[in-house]
């Protein structure tokens, strides 16, 4: 019981919030985690355009109707 007070604590104090649209951005992209793009993988990628550090065109792999998808999600031309 004490170490479970003591998990407790710890994963409380350890908690990392995510933006949920990481994930959505990351689900729209090809998957190639390739590199095309300068991102260590389609999850970097999804990462920087959510926090509009990258174009959604940078993505050379996915589609131009994926482009228009994710800048769309995220609200940017």
């Amino acid at each position: 019981s004490l170490l479970a007070a003591v998990l407790a604590i710890a994963n409380k104090k350890l908690f990392v919030w995510e933006d949920p649209r990481i994930d959505e951005v990351e689900s729209m992209l090809p998957g190639a985690n390739c590199g095309a793009c300068g991102c260590a993988g389609c999850r970097a990628f999804a990462e920087k355009a959510v926090h509009g550090q990258i174009a959604p065109g940078k993505c050379t792999v996915s589609t131009p109707e994926g482009v228009i998808s994710i800048a769309s999600f995220l609200g940017v031309n």
